[in-house]
């Protein structure tokens, strides 16, 4: 008898426990479960809630509550709403791990082919917005911000509180490529909505866009917009100023820095240096040493026009060890070339050599980065148009299987030979389908072939490019004889090439050229090739080869140019062109 009250404290308690975790996930059910236009704005007030809080215990119970409830009673939109949140938490709360990522986006891949099954338009572009965050570091970035814009467009904008978020990921990823007139586009667009008063919209994010439109503007050589855009953050940050000061003074600072460096372009140093200087010293202060490189380096063109060499060779060298220590590509690039034009203006040309080399290098990292993107970029299109085509296949194949199971039915009362028929009917289905999936998977390999030959073709580029260069700086140390030997492995029949052959004969030569162009002012480009290659001591059958055209035509073009040099008739053109070396 003494067992029964036990019994029944430890039901009472049990059944208190399970009240109370309803009562905890209980509005989460109920506002995740709506499937209407609202949905949006009901999912993001959890969302505030867990940022409010701040309890990563309250978040571990719901989310742990959630799957179990999930487990004896399924639901795809609960459960897609419960990894949406799990996601968020983990990266609100920062206990979000790069071990998580793999499973995080499997998760998502997942919850993408649920919400197209549930043909909710809303619920996929909130997924392809999260998963976007989550993949900020890879190519799928912007193209799964430009799904859910397109979808979010569908919808209908009103729907959705953080839209600017997903056009400023979209212009900022375009930047990040070089595409800068579509940058300042979806840039723009992003700062029309906080002229619509929007809740949501940081002001934060609106100085950030701000400054990719006038970056993109400047990158484009629109000076007077990009200095728009600059004088647009002093105003919003005079008008409003931030609450933190820092933030304050660092972008007060980078608007003026910026303003600075247009007015450099624009050959107004005087103007230009008091804002640089002022946008240094703020940088300094406040240890953003990115921004520090972006000064120095500033600075230093400005003094190198002004031939102030000494300070312009102390600035771009202040430029290269914080771009280095900061480790920004596109500044040591900047930077390596500044050092190289100073030291060839001071006559040192050993240093100039090598930084001309290392700014060769930077210069097919930021080519081979921006390439590399490109093609992840396309990759990741196909991988994307592949996923949809899983997508509407499933679909597809899940409506057809509904429609087979209900003919079924109805023909099981029906003729054997209706049956029969109805089979046959169902296997040529399939082996269409079969057929299909083999010239599409053949297409892919095809298209993934294609993509591979790029990236071994683009490699093979820089490697050649490397040790051209690595062989021109030993071969200039010891024998020029060498030099043309090397010189004359180029086949300057393309544009391209004859770039290449150009730079690099000017370095062994640097005197040949603007010799040759101030005898003959009106020089052209093919005149110049025939003058550097009988520089190098070629035959007319080298020249011929080496230009892709006869040896007659070569022989016709010497006399063209003995003629336009007005030499005597018993000059020899290839002495006179020997002694201009």
């Amino acid at each position: 008898m003494k067992i029964l009250p036990a019994l029944s404290l430890f039901l009472l308690y049990w059944s208190f426990t399970a009240n109370a975790q309803s009562r905890l996930i209980a509005p989460y059910i109920n506002a995740w479960k709506t499937s209407d236009t609202s949905q949006t704005h009901k999912a993001e007030q959890t969302y505030s809630l867990l940022k409010e809080k701040q309890d990563v215990l309250e978040y571990r119970q719901i989310v742990n509550e959630m799957y179990a409830y999930l487990k004896d009673r399924p639901n795809d939109r609960l459960w897609i709403r419960t990894v949406m949140y799990d996601v968020f938490g983990k990266i609100e709360l920062g206990i979000w791990t790069e071990a998580d990522f793999s499973k995080d986006r499997l998760k998502l891949l997942k919850c993408i082919k649920l919400a197209s099954q549930l043909k909710d338009n809303q619920l996929t572009a909130e997924l392809y917005a999260q998963y976007a965050e989550l993949n900020r570091k890879n190519s799928n970035y912007v193209l799964y911000n430009l799904k859910a814009v397109e979808l979010q467009k569908k919808v209908g904008l009103s729907h959705f509180e953080f839209v600017a978020n997903r056009y400023f990921n979209i212009s900022f990823g375009l930047y990040t490529n070089e595409d800068y007139r579509q940058s300042i586009n979806y840039g723009l667009k992003c700062l029309s909505l906080n002229s619509e008063k929007r809740k949501a919209f940081d002001p934060h994010l609106q100085i950030l866009q701000t400054d990719i439109v006038g970056a993109s503007y400047f990158k484009l050589g629109k000076l007077d917009s990009s200095k728009h855009f600059y004088q647009q953050i002093l105003h919003t940050l005079t008008k409003i100023p931030d609450p933190d000061t820092n933030y304050q003074d660092l972008w007060l600072a980078i608007a003026k820095g910026n303003m600075g460096r247009v007015l450099a372009r624009q050959n107004q140093a005087v103007k230009a240096i008091p804002l640089l200087n002022e946008y240094l010293a703020s940088s300094l202060r406040l240890n953003s040493f990115n921004n520090v490189a972006v000064a120095e380096s500033s600075l230093g063109g400005v003094y190198f026009k002004n031939k102030e060499y000494g300070t312009a060779l102390n600035k771009f060298r202040n430029s290269y060890r914080y771009a280095t220590k900061e480790d920004m590509l596109s500044e040591k690039f900047i930077a390596s070339k500044g050092l190289a034009d100073v030291f060839r203006a001071i006559k040192q040309t050993d240093s100039a050599f090598a930084y001309y080399a290392l700014y060769q290098q930077h210069r097919d990292k930021l080519i081979e980065r921006v390439n590399k993107g490109k093609l992840s970029a396309m990759n990741a299109r196909i991988a994307f148009d592949n996923m949809q085509a899983s997508l509407n296949e499933a679909e597809t194949t899940i409506s057809n299987q509904r429609l087979i199971r209900n003919l079924i039915l109805v023909t099981i009362v029906l003729l054997t030979v209706i049956a029969l028929l109805f089979y046959n009917r169902k296997m040529l289905r399939q082996k269409h389908v079969a057929e299909t999936l083999k010239r599409e998977r053949k297409l892919a390999e095809q298209k993934a072939e294609q993509a591979r030959s790029q990236i071994v073709t683009f490699k093979e580029n820089i490697i050649e490019k490397e040790n051209l260069i690595f062989k021109l700086q030993k071969q200039l140390a010891f024998d020029n004889k060498q030099l043309n030997e090397s010189l004359l492995q180029y086949t300057l029949v393309t544009d391209t090439e004859w770039e290449k052959f150009r730079l690099e004969f000017s370095k062994a030569y640097p005197d040949f050229l603007p010799s040759l162009q101030q005898i003959l002012p009106a020089i052209n480009p093919a005149e110049e090739r025939l003058a550097t290659l009988l520089c190098l001591k070629l035959t007319s059958n080298q020249i011929a080869n080496t230009l892709g055209i006869g040896k007659e035509s070569v022989g016709r073009s010497k006399r063209r140019l003995k003629q336009r040099l007005n030499l005597e008739t018993g000059a020899k053109l290839e002495d006179f062109i020997y002694s201009l070396t």
